[in-house]
Order: C-alpha cells, then structure tokens, then sequence
C-alpha cells in the first residue's frame, strides 16, 4: 500500500527544516500557455454560500522551517485560525512538556517543541507551558486554537534524548495517559501520568469554555493515528485496529465535551487516502469494509454514539490531504520543474473527471456521486458525512502546496484556500511556515483593500470558459461590496471577459494582488475596460489578483 514519503523532519534541538464550472480533464493546455482568453460569470444574485473565517489557518511549528517564528509570519498573512499539532502531538506530555520524536529524529524524547518556540530552558517543567504559549500567540493577534489531544497511550517522560528498543513503552521513559475522570484543575499534579480531563480543566479555568471570549476554539483526537506504528514504534508497537481507536475516540470525545461542551472535537486527522480508506488496511478492517471506508466507519459510529448519548461528539472530520506527482516530490518543493504538477494539484480537492498523475488515483476511485471514497476529494467526504453523519463539517489540518520562495507555490495556495471556500471546510491550517509566496497567497484573502474590505464571507458560483489555466472565487461582504479573485496559472497573460448574474456596476474600483514583478500584495492598476455586458480584465502571465466591486 503506498504511503506518503517523510514530510517532517527533527533536527537537533527542533525540527527542520467545486463547483466552479472549469474546464475538466488533463495539465494546462497549449493554447493557454500562448495566451488563452477566458470567461466568467459570476452568478452573485442570490445570498451565496457561507464561508468559514477560519479556512485561513497555520500550524504552530515555531522556528521549525528555519526562518521567522510561525506566529510571527501568521500575523503578517493575516491568519484566522492556529492548530497545535503534528507528530510530535501524539506523544506530547502537558505534566513537562516533553515530546517523544519516533522516527522522525533517533527515537528520541526532549525539549523538541519548547525550542521550536524559543521558550526559557527555566520554564520548560511549566504544567502546559506548550499549550498556553500557543494559544497565548492566537489570542494576540485574534485568531481561533485548535489543541491536539493524545490517543495513543503513553507520552514522553524525559528529556533525555534516544529510546533504545528495550526501553519501549510501558518503561520508565513513558507515562501513561489517563482519560477517566476525576481530577480537577486545582488537584495536585502527578507525574507518573498524563492526566488529560484534568489538562482541559486546567485549561477551562485559565482561558475559559469555548464560548468565552478567551477560550480554546477546539480539540483533535491525536494525529495521523494509522501511522502510529510507523511513527511511534517505541509507544505503539503494532498496527492499531479501527475498533480500538474508535473506542478510544469516543472516550476522548466524551470527555472533552464534560469539561467544555462549547468546545469542537475534530477527529480522525487521518494523513491521506489510504487511512482515509482502510486505516492503512488495519488488522480489522474486513469488519468495517461494508461501510465501504474507515471514515464512512468511524462517522458512523460517532453518530450512533452521539445519539445515544444526546449530544454531538463530533463536530469536524479531520483529514490530512498533501497532493503527490510522477514528476517528483511537490512537498515543500521549490523546484521549477515541478511548478506545473503544483499548479494542477489543487484540481484533485474538487474538479469532477480530473485525475492526478500520481499514485493518489490508484488507491481513490473517482466519486460518482454516491457515499463513496474517492476523487475529487471534497464532494466525496461532503457525501459521506450526508450519508453517516449529517452536520458534520469538514477540517483539513495539514496541507502544502510547494516551498516559499516559489511564485507556483503562492499561487497554487490561493487556488487552494479559494476552493476550500466552496464546500463544507469550518477550518483549515497549512503545514510549513508562511513565508514568502506562500503568505502572499493569505493576504491576498486576508489584507484590506482601500476601502478596508476583505475576501467576503458569502461565496458566490463561478463559471468559467476557456480551461482550467484560470480560477476564480467570488464573495460578497455584509456590506455588499464584492470581491472576485482570479488566477491565472499560464505562463502567458490573459485576458478575461467578465459578466454578472446581477446588474451590478460592471468595472472594479480597486484590485490588489502579486505576480513576478510584485513579490508582495499590493495595490495595481485595475487593468480593466468596460465591454458590452460586463468588462474586460488583462492579467499577467502567472498572476493572482483580487477585485473589488461596489
């Protein structure tokens, strides 16, 4: 079963470094790589659909990437919402802070994401001192938490640097994790377990439920938990059954929902296809196979749970998606050779009939409609959850889309945070620092335009002729104002002849964006003439901008 290459990786002291109507089918075409026209109606009539605030999410990996801490370059890109997660989550221990590496450095426990934050070796015993910095961080510049919550069975006890096979868990490396209830947030601490209702209590009293100004947004139930015995061969020792981590999930649920009801409990935060369709063909997984997928398996039983108990214990599948290319490796690549499969990748989250050169296709058949698994990966999990568990939403935590310094990268990010406005994402939260292109695409959503608006919260449908080397996502703002950004992935310019379903004033009053000869967003020139039924716009070759109409 294929599995994804090795995406994080510890170094010393840390870690290092649809719907919109597009053309269907195959990379960008020739004609527009020779300057293709293009047109768009945007179908802005009626209230259009919600968009979450916080599909403009980061993962806190502090200095991980080697450049500016994450919160810092989170606050330039304007992000709304932060995730607490990664590998190093599953093993993380609140009573210390200390954090088991697994494979991705020598086995080893130790102070690995106190130093990516950059936080005092005096503080480092600190009960939660990770966790409160974090969310400390989100809190300054007005964003929503999501904490990652340990499932697997043990965390780390030391700091004390490699665990020999022999000392694998149980073995005085290793505490113990406790779900059961009973101790409170002023209890005394012990040691000798990692105690997690008591950690939500602690934190309950300091910041306050999720309702509250302060409060953490959201919890997930571990990570990428089909790869545990991959990743954490010292504390799982052995491929996890479905029917185990499930009972564990709803346990973890439970208690999550007892110390903060108004809290959202994400789960499973599979790593990509082949947990999402056999929990990397667990043990047990012939006894779920009639559910036709593990997430369609562990909806369901959330549901059942849920209805027995009169409360929602789930309220966000969480999924990992990276996308993956015959060319070459597309995470965090800065390649030019691979700019076009990056610029394509997005087209695998929603696009009908598209099928990505890559392994992806051969593990997920194409969604035909129906309650299945498969490509475009979106509409398919938005059936599943209709089919399993309705209201669920869906929450995509980790995702990369190319390194910061490629033009690609941004542009493909934007493409990116754009369809996710069009389906049932309440969050989402990019893996890798924010730096370069990759924060320009943020604050091309996220930055004010002259008149102080930003990408809206109501997406309007967008239909486009000409191929799918240009996108476009429409929104409109409680004011009214709307906001249209285009992109166009060709290495010549276009131009685009563009209309309304409404009779609104057809020329933009501002646009702003970025492109080779912008490396930040900026104000442009708008570029645009009226034509008969709507105007015409001329964009650079590989560009991204956004419009803004009265």
């Amino acid at each position: 079963m294929k599995r994804r290459p090795t995406r994080r990786t510890v170094l010393a002291g840390g870690l290092a470094a649809g719907g919109l109507g597009i053309a269907r089918l195959g990379a960008l075409p020739a004609a527009a790589q020779a300057g293709a026209k293009f047109t768009i109606r945007v179908a802005d009539g009626g209230p259009g659909r919600p968009i979450s605030p916080l599909i403009y999410g980061s993962n806190e990996i502090g200095t991980m990437d080697g450049g500016a801490p994450s919160a810092t370059l989170d606050r330039a890109a304007g992000v709304t919402a932060r995730r607490l997660g990664g590998n190093l989550m599953t093993t993380y221990n609140w009573v210390n802070n200390a954090a088991h590496a697994g494979k991705d450095y020598q086995q080893a426990n130790g102070p690995f994401l106190l130093d990516a934050l950059g936080l005092p070796r005096e503080e480092w015993t600190k009960p939660a001192l990770l966790i409160e910095t974090m969310h400390e961080a989100s809190l300054g510049m007005g964003a929503k938490s999501l904490v990652t919550v340990p499932l697997a069975g043990s965390v780390a006890a030391d700091f004390d640097g490699p665990v020999p096979p022999e000392q694998a868990a149980p073995s005085p490396r290793f505490v113990p994790i406790r779900w059961t209830p009973g101790a409170k947030a002023g209890d005394p601490i012990v040691p000798a377990v990692a105690d997690i209702p008591q950690l939500l209590a602690r934190l309950v009293e300091t910041y306050g439920g999720a309702d509250s100004e302060r409060g953490i947004y959201a919890y997930a139930l571990d990570n990428e938990p089909g790869l545990w015995f991959e990743t954490h061969p010292r504390v799982v020792a052995g491929k996890p059954t479905i029917r185990a981590f499930i009972e564990r999930s709803l346990a973890a649920a439970r208690a999550i929902k007892r110390a903060d009801p108004a809290a959202l409990v994400f789960g499973p935060a599979s790593w990509g296809a082949t947990e999402m369709a056999s929990f990397q063909d667990a043990p047990d997984w012939n006894d779920y196979r009639h559910h036709g997928s593990f997430v369609a398996a562990y909806l369901d039983a959330f549901r059942r749970a849920s209805e027995q108990d009169g409360i929602r214990l789930l309220d966000a599948l969480d999924v990992h998606w990276y996308p993956y290319s015959n060319s070459g490796d597309l995470f965090r690549t800065e390649d030019p050779a691979l700019a076009a499969a990056l610029l394509d990748a997005p087209r695998s989250l929603t696009e009908p009939g598209f099928r990505e050169d890559s392994w992806v296709p051969r593990a997920l058949p194409e969604f035909t409609g129906g309650a299945e698994l498969g490509l475009p990966l979106l509409p398919s999990l938005e059936a599943i959850i209709a089919a399993n568990y309705p209201g669920t939403a869906i929450a995509v935590t980790e995702f990369n889309y190319g390194g910061a310094g490629q033009l690609a990268s941004g542009l493909a990010l934007a493409d990116v945070l754009g369809r996710f406005g069009r389906h049932d994402i309440v969050f989402a939260s990019h893996w890798g620092s924010l730096d370069g292109w990759l924060g320009q695409a943020y604050r091309l959503y996220r930055d004010p335009d002259a008149a102080g608006a930003r990408f809206g919260e109501q997406g309007h449908a967008v239909t486009i002729e000409g191929g799918p080397a240009l996108v476009a996502y429409a929104a409109t703002s409680e004011g009214g104002g709307l906001q249209l950004v285009v992109i166009n992935k060709a290495e010549q310019p276009a131009t685009v002849e563009l209309a309304f379903e409404s009779a609104r004033a057809p020329l933009p009053v501002a646009a702003l964006g970025f492109d080779a000869g912008h490396r930040h967003v900026t104000a442009l020139d708008i570029a645009a003439e009226p034509v008969e039924g709507g105007v015409r716009l001329t964009l650079p070759a590989r560009s991204a901008r956004r419009y803004s109409f009265a």
